[in-house]
This record gives structure tokens, sequence and C-alpha cells, in this order.
């Protein structure tokens, strides 16, 4: 980023929703798509792929956040996970197989943290793919990791980012763990985006 701007995360989940509408982290989105440098991204899956990134978070950008922001919501581009191999070893070894496998550019304008974003480390993200860019903490979270899973008296569990298996992609549970479920789960949508 070139310009001044604030990164702004909702203090509780926008809405709750699945990753995808079957257990899996593999190719989900049959569209081709194009990355910011022009290339075409085939057999998109992991992140990019997911139900979430391509239907959910449009939603939530027309419905919560354009009203309130407006033109203020920047366009970035960001280094986001769009292939997975289920080949490859996660944080389990090759139990559960499969990992993230690739990246690419894409312009943006909200996504969901990344485990480094929340915890300042990965615990689940099944490989560097996942992290891309988003490899630091929010200064929040290091400050007052309450704010991690909690806001006032509500606790509530959200979806991060990353593949952490197969079937599963990892969330913040209402105990402000890592964990991982199945990706067809309903959980929380705290996306992070950024105004000028």
């Amino acid at each position: 980023m070139t310009t001044c701007h604030a990164t702004i995360i909702p203090a509780e989940p926008l809405t709750y929703d699945k990753m995808n509408d079957s257990d899996t982290t593999g190719k989900v989105y049959d569209k081709t798509l194009n990355a910011k440098d022009g290339s075409t991204r085939e057999n998109i899956a992991s992140y990019v792929g997911s139900k979430m990134k391509q239907e959910t978070l449009k939603t939530i950008l027309d419905d919560y956040i354009t009203p309130i922001f407006g033109n203020n919501v920047i366009t970035y581009t960001n280094l986001l996970a769009d292939q997975y191999d289920e080949k490859r070893s996660n944080q389990e070894g090759t139990i559960n197989g499969g990992a993230s496998s690739g990246w690419a550019w894409y312009e943006s304008k909200l996504d969901l943290m990344s485990e480094v974003n929340v915890y300042g480390s990965t615990v689940w993200s099944s490989s560097g793919y996942d992290i891309g860019i988003d490899n630091r903490q929010y200064a929040i979270f290091e400050l007052k990791p309450e704010f991690i899973n909690s806001y006032g008296t509500s606790r509530f569990s959200y979806w991060l980012k990353a593949v952490a298996f197969s079937k599963d992609f990892v969330f913040v549970g209402s105990l402000g763990n890592a964990t991982t479920t199945g990706s067809s789960n309903s959980f929380g949508v705290r996306p992070r985006f950024l105004i000028n």
C-alpha cells in the first residue's frame, strides 16, 4: 500500500456461513480466473476457490460494508492461495492429505484473516500458500488477545482463510483456540478490509 489507510475488523462476525457447500478444500469453483498479472488460473481451489470467497464475501461487501463506507473501501492486491494438491503433506503429515499448493495476486476489497493475522503464527495452516503476504499479527490481537474471540460479553467462532486438510478449513473457536472443521459447517464471517 502506498496510500494512508486503516484496516477495519468488525468487532463480531457480520454473518454466519459455510466455507463450501460440501466438505472439500479442493476444486469447487469451476471457472477460470484472471490473476492481477493477467495470467489465467485454472483448477481454482483452496481459499480463492471457496464459496466463501466467491459468493459470501461479495454479498457481505454489498450488504454491510459498502452502504456504510461507500467509496472509501480500498481495492488492494493480495497474494491468495488458489491451488490445492491432495498429495502434499500438511500439519498432520499425509494422514489427512492435502495442502494449498499455489497462489496468485488477486484484486480484493474484502478477505478473511490468516492465522498469523490473528495469532501471530501458524497453527493448522496447511502450507505457506495459505498465508501469502498476510504474515503479521494485527496489533489489536497482540495487545488485547481477548478481542480474538470476544466482544463485551459475546464469544464467537469465525472462519480464517487457511486450508487445514482435505476437508477442513481453519477457524477461531469460541474459546479463542485455533482449530479446524469441515468446510460445510457454518461459522462466523469476520473479514477485514481497508479504508482511506
